[in-house]
């Protein structure tokens, strides 16, 4: 009998309530197989390594920036599916994600829905549009 995957976990950078429309960027990563959705605004992070810069920080996970625009996780914990650019509407319950990471690749589309629908109220309750 196939294990329950399990629920995905939702991060934002900064942490936001659902009360006001947003836009930024995106990743979709795995962590010791739990997947994750962070989300973040351009204000606290212009590029997608930013992001996962973040959430490493905040899993006291280590890491090093080999280069200004390259991180480096040697953490076996740490899959990084890929990105992309989102716009949500919490009122509207919409959510768009469209593009992809220069530095991770596109997202998995196929997957997004099931995790939006693993992470529990406000996500579950997301109209998803993909392009």
């Amino acid at each position: 009998m196939p294990q329950p995957q399990p629920a995905t976990r939702v991060a934002t950078y900064p942490a936001f309530p659902m009360d006001t429309p947003r836009a930024g960027k995106f990743l979709q990563i795995s962590c010791g197989g739990i997947p994750w959705l962070l989300f973040a605004t351009p204000d606290t992070c212009r590029f997608h390594n930013q992001i996962l810069s973040h959430f490493l920080d905040s899993a006291a996970i280590p890491y090093r920036w080999t280069r200004p625009e390259t991180l480096e996780v040697t953490d076996g914990r740490i899959e990084v599916i890929g990105g992309g650019r989102f716009r949500l509407d919490p009122l509207g319950q919409h959510l768009e994600m469209w593009d992809d990471s220069h530095a991770y690749g596109r997202f998995d589309a196929s997957l997004v829905a099931n995790q939006l629908a693993s992470a529990g109220a406000p996500w579950d309750r997301l109209r998803l549009a993909i392009h």
